[in-house]
């Protein structure tokens, strides 16, 4: 199905992708993590537990490129695809620049809810790693985000991402949406 209408949300870990891509059918849940790594005998781990994990992954030597192609497939579905970004995740913003046709809207949760952030991300497993990670680069995502020419929402301390979403005018669809975690 070709899409004209393509949505893309580069939203801020945590901020309740999978939380959308389990109750709309419309969204998909387009994780990164399968195309930039290879975590060989540990790929069978739940995805929360994989993140952040350096000590089991290796570098696909075929990121960024299969990443971007993935992507445009997906876009091409007519699903509103949402993707993690954090300032590992940096190559987005080059693909996004030649990224035609597409809506482009950075979502983050707002400054002064980086505690709650955090203990989210200890409650759904996470490693320690990784919250270290997000607390190191919070502010500098905010400046990123902030300094972008895309369309920006900032999630409040008690709102959910489809709320957010749903100010900018983005329709979502009651029922199960793609968890495109490869």
């Amino acid at each position: 199905m070709k899409n004209n209408n393509k949505v893309l949300v580069l939203a801020y870990p945590g901020s309740g992708k999978t939380y959308l891509a389990d109750n709309y059918k419309n969204v998909s849940d387009f994780e990164f993590q399968h195309y930039r790594y290879d975590y060989g005998a540990y790929k069978h781990l739940p995805l929360e537990q994989l993140k952040g994990r350096t000590d089991i992954r290796t570098p696909n030597s075929e990121w960024p490129n299969n990443f971007f192609k993935a992507l445009e497939e997906e876009l091409q579905q007519g699903r509103v695809v949402l993707v993690p970004f954090a300032t590992s995740l940096l190559e987005v913003v080059d693909y996004l620049e030649k990224a035609n046709g597409t809506r482009i809207i950075f979502a983050i949760q707002a400054q002064e809810t980086l505690d709650s952030v955090l203990q989210n991300f200890r409650d759904r497993g996470n490693s320690e790693e990784f919250i270290e990670r997000r607390r190191n680069d919070f502010q500098k995502c905010h400046e990123i985000i902030a300094a972008s020419r895309f369309e920006k929402v900032y999630i409040a301390e008690n709102e959910h991402l489809s709320d957010a979403l749903s100010r900018l005018g983005i329709p979502l669809e009651k029922g199960t949406g793609v968890k495109n975690y490869r």
